[in-house]
């Protein structure tokens, strides 16, 4: 008995599974857009359980907003202006779902279902893969290509490693960015306040933003660097900001999140594809969104160095890794 275990349970009226060990469990709903949707760290004290990913409690409170609950895949992530773009003669176009800015916002991967391919306790590891395909939908719109995306969640101890997988299944080379749009409560314990809990991201750049949320193309030195990158309080301030890193400096990427209180400290880690970071929260949580490109890069008039947009050829497959690791201190 290794005491890691894997459950097909119905959470928000959805097929979904339940998995984890003597120290974490956490809940990923495929249907959902592959929506890790629970990640709590058990307490010697069951009554102390720690849920770090903000997880709703009905279908209908999910329903009003899913993109503010667990962590949701973004592809494209973030804005694009007027929901279209052109690259290399082929426009790829988006519905306009920020109304108010004329946007498309957050891509096309968190709202549709997943397939599930794997899911086995393999000793002290859980793995569950799971997989997207854009032959299953109606996106020429928006991607002329055909693409898949497979996600491979790995659980060991309190570390869950989660890997994307996305291979252009079409003729054409196409751009591409992911992210994720991770919602943490903030803070973690009930009894904790927010004055006494810290954020830290690996940034020293700020990418300044217009009245759409859109990149103007100025790039700043961030205020109080080394504050964000130590560790700094969230009480009284609000963000929905775009910052990035210089390559030069080596910064682990990592955004670290502690609460004191609590006692437990959450470790977000990407890869070196993930070279942006959006902060964005409200009351009661925080989102910290690891980017592969800027928001807007195929629309801005900058070099592919700056914004992160990539190419994908024909055949090609590009994986991009990230970490949740739950600490206690």
């Amino acid at each position: 008995m290794t005491g890691y275990y894997i459950e097909d349970i119905i959470f928000l009226n959805e097929k979904a599974i339940k998995f984890g060990n003597e120290k974490v469990e956490a809940i990923l709903a495929p249907s959902l857009g592959s929506n890790l949707l629970s990640f709590r760290y058990k307490h010697k004290d069951k009554d102390k359980d720690i849920e770090v990913l903000r997880t709703p409690d009905s279908a209908g409170e999910y329903k009003k907003a899913p993109i503010l609950y667990g962590m949701p895949i973004l592809f494209p992530p973030n804005r694009i202006e007027d929901g279209q773009f052109t690259y290399k003669g082929t426009t790829y176009k988006f519905p306009i779902n920020e109304m108010g800015k004329s946007n498309h916002i957050h891509g096309f991967l968190h709202d549709k279902p997943w397939q599930v391919c794997k899911k086995e306790v393999n000793g002290k590891e859980i793995v569950i893969n799971t997989e997207f395909s854009s032959s299953d939908f109606d996106l020429k719109g928006s991607l002329p290509q055909d693409i898949t995306v497979n996600m491979s969640l790995s659980l060991r101890d309190e570390t869950l490693d989660i890997q994307l997988e996305i291979t252009n299944k079409g003729n054409e080379p196409f751009p591409w960015g992911a992210g994720y749009h991770t919602v943490f409560n903030f803070p973690f314990g009930t009894g904790s306040q927010l004055k006494d809990c810290r954020i830290s991201l690996p940034v020293n750049k700020q990418w300044e933003l217009n009245e759409r949320s859109l990149p103007t193309g100025t790039i700043h030195e961030t205020a109080n660097t080394l504050e964000i990158q130590n560790g700094f309080n969230l009480e009284g301030r609000l963000f929905d900001d775009l910052f990035g890193y210089d390559e030069e400096r080596a910064l682990r990427n990592e955004c670290i999140l502690t609460d004191q209180e609590a006692g437990i400290q959450v470790i977000y880690h990407g890869d070196q594809h993930f070279k942006f970071w959006v902060l964005f929260n409200q009351e009661g949580f925080v989102c910290p969104e690891p980017y592969t490109w800027v928001t807007n890069a195929p629309n801005l008039d900058l070099s592919a160095k700056l914004t992160g947009l990539r190419e994908l050829s024909s055949g090609e497959t590009v994986k991009l890794r990230t970490r949740l690791a739950i600490k206690e201190i």
